[in-house]
């Protein structure tokens, strides 16, 4: 149930904090550059996509990826993995957890989608949107996940 709770609030912070970027994109019909929090993924897997299709992929990448952070940081606690820290849910962990999802994302995920280290590919800037995106995802989720802390939750 941890995991379905981490990967919800994951979604939902993704979703929200993209809610601006859908508006824009709704409202310009595709003519707005700016999307922040959610890349413009203007090729993927070698094939070209238009801009609004960028987008919605860009959203779909950035959704998942939210879900996952959520997911994952919940299996580093079960698992007792949090090296850094040692104390699951706080500001702390959940800091140093985005910074190395980040990390990952730039490094593993991002070359996978053929989008080169960090997103570089995409866009100049991608690599600090990124990292303001994983950040903003764990301070909130630091916030969050003892407000939505159902009685089975267990926080050590």
């Amino acid at each position: 149930m941890d995991y379905i709770l981490g990967m919800s609030l994951g979604g939902l912070i993704s979703f929200l904090y993209a809610i601006p970027a859908i508006v824009l994109e709704l409202v310009e019909r595709g003519r707005s550059e700016l999307t922040l929090p959610v890349i413009t993924v203007k090729t993927i897997f070698g094939l070209q996509m238009k801009k609004q299709e960028a987008f919605w992929v860009g959203l779909l990448i950035h959704l998942v990826i939210g879900m996952f952070f959520g997911g994952v940081y919940v299996l580093f606690v079960e698992r007792g993995w949090l090296f850094v820290t040692h104390h699951p849910y706080t500001f702390l962990s959940f800091a140093v957890y985005g910074f190395l999802s980040w990390v990952f994302v730039g490094c593993v995920l991002y070359p996978i989608l053929q989008m080169g280290f960090f997103g570089r590919r995409e866009g100049q800037a991608i690599w600090l949107e990124t990292l303001v995106s994983h950040m903003l995802l764990g301070v909130t989720m630091a916030g969050l996940v003892h407000w939505f802390q159902p009685f089975y939750f267990f926080v050590r």
